[in-house]
């Protein structure tokens, strides 16, 4: 029996290692399939393996859908695995077959392509049919790129199947091993049923296999036929492109496209444009109607809603479309212009201009491309969207007519961005053309680099730093124009507003020095007009130069919106400051010349600007105080309704004194002194006993101004007073304190000896 077994081990290896020339050719060998195989042989052996195939599933284990619930499931798997191995195998025999095709095509031949009738027998050649065949070429050229990506793909996939070829046949074995070591017991059924799953899945990673090796036979034969052709064509191009001509007829050929072009462009945008007029009246009427109540009319307000900015979207690569199309026509009549001048800054000059041009067709490209992405997005949203909807709800016809309105701006941004594609292409080799012909004398180049700094610094002052929109309206309908803010706009703006400025701020001067000396104004009114002027001034000045520079007052809600965030919170302070400047100014609650005493300090308001305050302390300190300060504070003022201050002065005489003579000698002493007013009179109050004297308090206005300082008037008055208070025998006494000694308990007195 263990000799049975050994001789069944060694049988089954044997096989195995016969099933190893498949995986030795997949990991470097002969591919499966090779280009030079006789495929009509090939497919006579396939076609005997699918039959085989074919039976082998009809013809599946008999009752064994019958049985355990296991054999069925081991079935059902069998069954899977030979209808995927019949696919492969029809497969295989389609894919020989267009190998086959392929291997019997005829040669390629410059005479088969109708862009090389075009161009002639004889130079000069025309350059658009010089450019048509160049564009041929290109076409030429990006299939051979793509056949290497696909090639390049299928080599990397080719070496994931090869590792599951080599580890089929290794379970393959494995099996075997557990089929030899069974018997014929229900074991042994189980490990046979085994073995017959695992060499069906080795089947079929070798048909997967063989079947990617077709297809890398195929594409490197399509590889080979293009690199040909692409080789002659290359040859060609190099041949003519030196003796290629624009003349007027190739001109006016171009031209004939253009319009025919531009008129289906117009047809197509009349089309979109009355879609569009029905859906505006069609929105306005259910706006008409008052707010959607139910939920079909919500739907449809929506979808509205969104196929208006649908059909604008493909209105505007309409008409990107037809200015590629004018475009396309402006460069060739550039470049006729340039061949016929010998004017080598006038070529220069058109250089420049297709390199600028070059640069925007870049950016027109890549904005297609996104607008192209973000469709698809969209799309793949709405399909998911009506995949869940309720057929034949009306929700759902909205959403696919939503989905048919992104496709058809999708197929809109394609054909821009293919048109923006093709054009840059031909303005790159134009650009490559010219740059091969061009002057390589010292002369040449230094004009060349003047004219490159020259446009460099074009560039830089007409740098678009951002773009606003403006909408107004036209025959009842919004019409979206673009503004772009460039370095010189702004750049200008700023100096002509520095410029206007400064002249303004002349001007408010002389008319603040005219309001004084003419019209008798006082300087605190003629500062808070000069003030009001200048602000005036400047917001006309901003408004004047913005319309000049031909920048929309919507820049700034567009800066508003950009800069309130970034900088909201650090300005914030200074916005306060300026407002509680706006509203002192307004109120006139502070003024300058005004006495105002805020947290301590006390003094004279020498300005009053946007954001702060000057106030002059006594002690000749001036002090910025932000405006803020004065609206969240308590503010003294002392002349703010007028000058007038009153003063107290207190006094104490001695007890014994005669208080009515006291009380005139004061009142006498204030009406002598020259800033002491007369109304109201001063006044003497007999205040209190104190300890020591009689308090007198002697209350007198004074009027605040330029020559007035309350502190000297104090002054002078207690002067005064103590000088009459003598001369009248009225002493001021000062305090006085009687100390008692208690001598009824003597006090124990200690002295100490300073030697001992």
């Amino acid at each position: 029996m263990r000799i049975a077994i050994t001789l069944l081990l060694i049988v089954l290896m044997g096989t195995s290692h016969a099933q190893q020339p498949a995986l030795r050719s997949a990991l470097g060998g002969k591919p499966a399939v090779a280009a030079t195989v006789d495929v009509a042989e090939e497919r006579a052996k396939l076609e005997t393996q699918l039959g085989e195939t074919l039976r082998q599933r009809e013809a599946e284990l008999p009752g064994a859908r019958e049985t355990a619930s296991a054999d069925s499931v081991r079935a059902a798997d069998r069954q899977r695995l030979l209808d995927h191995l019949a696919f492969l195998q029809g497969e295989r025999i389609k894919r020989l077959d267009e190998l086959g095709a392929l291997q019997k095509a005829p040669p390629f031949t410059l005479a088969s392509l109708p862009v090389v009738h075009a161009i002639g027998a004889t130079p000069p050649y025309s350059a658009l049919a010089v450019d048509a065949l160049r564009d041929e070429l290109a076409g030429v050229q990006d299939k051979v790129q793509a056949l290497d990506s696909g090639l390049s793909a299928r080599e990397s996939e080719k070496q994931i199947l090869v590792e599951q070829l080599r580890r089929a046949d290794e379970a393959l074995r494995l099996a075997a091993d557990r089929l030899a070591l069974t018997g014929n017991d229900g074991n042994g059924l189980v490990a046979r049923w085994e073995h017959e799953q695992v060499e069906l899945r080795r089947r079929t990673a070798e048909a997967e296999l063989a079947l990617l090796a077709i297809d890398i036979d195929k594409l490197k034969l399509q590889k080979s036929a293009f690199v040909v052709q692409a080789q002659e064509m290359q040859a060609l191009v190099a041949k003519v492109l030196p003796a290629q001509r624009i003349s007027e007829q190739d001109l006016k050929t171009l031209k004939e496209r253009t319009t025919a072009a531009e008129e289906k462009l117009r047809e197509e945008t009349d089309k979109v444009r009355r879609r569009q007029s029905a859906h505006e009246k069609e929105q306005k009427e259910l706006s008409a109607s008052g707010p959607p109540t139910d939920g079909e009319r919500l739907q449809r307000v929506n979808f509205l809603k969104q196929a208006l900015i649908i059909e604008g979207n493909i209105l505007e690569g309409l008409n990107g479309l037809q200015l590629l199309a004018q475009l396309r026509t402006d460069i060739w009549e550039k470049r006729y212009l340039g061949q016929a001048s010998n004017d080598m800054l006038q070529q220069r000059q058109m250089l420049l201009s297709f390199n600028k041009i070059h640069q925007g067709l870049v950016s027109r490209k890549r904005l297609s491309l996104e607008q192209r992405e973000a469709s698809a997005v969209a799309i793949r949203d709405l399909e998911t969207k009506v995949a869940n909807l309720p057929p034949g709800s009306t929700e759902q016809q909205l959403a696919r007519e939503e989905w048919a309105l992104l496709q058809e701006q999708i197929s809109v941004h394609e054909r821009l961005e293919s048109a923006a594609s093709r054009l840059e292409r031909q303005l790159s080799r134009w650009l490559a053309d010219f740059n091969q012909n061009a002057d390589g004398s010292l002369t040449g180049r230094a004009g060349a680099l003047g004219d490159q700094l020259h446009e460099t610094w074009r560039a830089f002052w007409q740098y678009e730093l951002f773009a606003v929109e403006d909408v107004s309206d036209v025959d009842g309908r919004k019409v979206s124009v673009f503004y772009g803010i460039t370095v010189g706009k702004s750049v200008g703006a700023l100096l002509l507003f520095v410029v206007g400025y400064w002249l303004f701020s002349r001007l408010s001067h002389l008319l603040s020095k005219i309001l004084v000396s003419r019209f008798g104004i006082s300087n605190q009114l003629a500062s808070v007009i000069r003030r009001w002027m200048m602000i005036l001034l400047a917001l006309g000045l901003i408004v004047f130069i913005l319309n000049l520079a031909r920048i929309p007052l919507t820049v700034f809600a567009f800066m508003g919106g950009a800069l309130a965030i970034g900088v909201g919170f650090g300005t914030q302070t200074i916005i306060k400051n300026f407002i509680s400047g706006i509203i002192i100014l307004f109120e006139r609650k502070i003024r300058v010349g005004d006495i105002i005493e805020l947290g301590g300090m006390t003094g004279h308001v020498t300005a009053v600007d946007l954001r702060a305050t000057t106030v002059r302390g006594f002690n000749g300190v001036e002090a910025l105080v932000p405006n803020s300060s004065f609206l969240e504070n308590q503010v003294v003022n002392w002349t703010y309704s007028n000058q007038q201050l009153r003063r107290e002065l207190k006094v104490g005489v001695a007890y014994g004194s005669d208080s009515e003579a006291t009380t005139q000698l004061l009142i006498k002493a204030a009406c002598d002194h020259q800033k002491v007013l007369k109304t109201p009179a001063p006044e003497v109050y007999f205040e209190d006993f104190a300890d020591s004297a009689l308090l007198m308090v002697l209350i007198y206005w004074v009027e605040l101004g330029p020559g007035t300082v309350a502190r000297r008037v104090d002054s002078d008055l207690r002067h005064t007073i103590y000088r009459r208070l003598t001369e009248a025998g009225i002493a001021i006494p000062f305090p006085q304190r009687d100390v008692h000694l208690d001598w009824a308990r003597p006090v124990p007195v200690i002295m100490m000896d300073g030697a001992s």
